[in-house]
């Protein structure tokens, strides 16, 4: 495991040590993947090497049959042909026992009208993935009262794991995240978008992280946990510049249901970043692609970030669902100078079940720009971090010019670059984690200097 050294840090919070993921600086071999770890250290940069076995076991070599019909019951004309032919069909009638061997009974079951179990069935490393609800984007599940959350028996508190929490075969970063921190962010985006002036509309889109969304309520007393949605809304409420913040908290809740966040890494999912694409969309004004209209695709056997720190038989393998359009683009990416250019892609579907998280514009960059011929006729730029890489392909199939900046890595003056580049939108997309990250809010004030 590579150890990007600008990215080791750690953040006390509320009496504990914060590592904030990679979308707190730490980026993984994949450039995608980062994690964290609570306690006396924090370790930032990891790979989540997913040790996918995909253990189909099934017992493929077919008994054959070993019977005779005995058809006169005679006992000099019983025999014992145990010749091995595949498909003789066996009446057992006679029920003779020297019809039984150690084969037959080591395949009877086999044999059996159970035939219509598929044998992946017998993986070890089957996904938890069907105990989600199908994704359901439609409106009216985005109102009323909260789904219930599954396999939840109301007592289990689970148990903690070399920082991390264990759940229902499922890891948790814990959150201890505070008002103070929350009017630290909210000051030093105000900073930066009154650097910008009134010419650039900015959006905040603020993101829970997984423990603040699928956790039961009694987790929070347990452990300590803040709630997320009032956090985020700290945030929001304290701006002292024109920015219109959109707290994803609420849209993602009312799916949590769903396949929202993994089960072995920090991140959220290609569903849970559409559903924060909707809401920016709803807020902005700006005409959403429907989910039905895009391509589905899926990297199975994934194991992410948390496994960097706890063993990966803790917790249930994933599956990257990525979603993807025949649009008319063209994407290039460049370095921390905003130099080397080098053709690329918005979705890497290539990418293997070990940086499967990657197949989101192939991992952290520090600078992309894609044009759309299809677009809105309009720029923008995404200011982010890794929770980002999974959020920017849904606007560049939207907008007809789109700059997607890693503010981790950028290395230039990014209002010159703003102003330069004639861009009056501006999407800045954080997670809880990364908003509470004292040296990545010192980078955000920075940049409004």
């Amino acid at each position: 495991m590579k150890i990007n050294i600008k990215a080791i840090t750690a953040a006390l919070l509320c009496g504990a040590v914060i590592v904030c993921s990679a979308c707190s600086g730490a980026k993984s071999g994949s450039d995608s993947q980062s994690s964290a770890e609570s306690g006396s250290s924090a370790v930032s940069e990891t790979v989540s090497e997913s040790k996918n076995d995909n253990k189909n076991i099934a017992d493929e070599s077919k008994a054959e049959n070993e019977s005779s019909s005995d058809e006169s019951k005679n006992d000099d004309e019983s025999s014992a042909d145990k010749s091995k032919i595949e498909d003789e069909s066996s009446s057992d009638e006679s029920k003779n026992d020297d019809e039984s061997s150690a084969d037959e009974s080591k395949n009877e079951d086999e044999s059996s009208s159970d035939e219509s179990k598929n044998e992946d069935e017998s993986s070890e490393e089957t996904s938890k993935e069907s105990s989600h609800s199908k994704p359901d984007p439609s409106d009216s599940k985005e109102k009323g009262d909260l789904p219930a959350l599954p396999d939840d028996d109301g007592q289990d508190v689970g148990y903690m794991s070399n920082g991390i929490l264990i759940y229902n075969r499922t890891a948790y970063e814990l959150f201890y995240g505070y008002d103070e921190l929350a009017k630290d962010y909210s000051a030093a985006i105000s900073k930066f978008k009154n650097a910008l002036g009134d010419g650039v509309k900015m959006y905040n889109v603020l993101v829970p992280t997984h423990c603040g969304v699928t956790l039961p309520e009694r987790f929070f007393g347990e452990y300590g946990l803040p709630d997320q949605k009032e956090y985020l809304d700290t945030i929001i409420n304290s701006y002292s510049a024109d920015i219109i913040g959109i707290n994803a908290y609420d849209i993602i809740a009312h799916h949590r249901d769903e396949y929202v966040y993994f089960n072995s890494d920090h991140h959220w999912t290609g569903l849970a970043a559409y559903y924060a694409y909707k809401a920016f969309c709803q807020t902005a004004g700006v005409d959403c692609i429907p989910l039905s209209e895009m391509t589905e695709g899926t990297i199975e056997g994934y194991y992410g970030s948390l496994t960097n720190y706890i063993d990966e038989s803790l917790v249930d393998p994933d599956t990257v669902h990525y979603y993807t359009m025949d649009a008319d683009t063209s994407t290039m990416k460049y370095d921390s100078y905003g130099q080397d250019e080098q053709v690329t892609a918005l979705i890497h579907s290539y990418a293997s079940p070990y940086f499967a998280y990657g197949v989101f514009l192939g991992g952290d960059n520090p600078l992309m720009v894609c044009k759309n011929n299809g677009g809105n006729g309009k720029k923008v730029v995404v200011i982010h971090e890794s929770y980002g890489n999974a959020f920017c392909p849904y606007i560049a199939f939207t907008y007809s010019e789109t700059h997607m900046i890693d503010f981790r890595d950028v290395e230039f003056d990014l209002k010159k670059y703003i102003n330069d580049n004639g861009i009056d939108e501006v999407i800045f997309i954080s997670n809880a984690m990364s908003s509470a990250t004292p040296f990545l809010t010192e980078k955000i004030a920075d940049f409004g200097s």
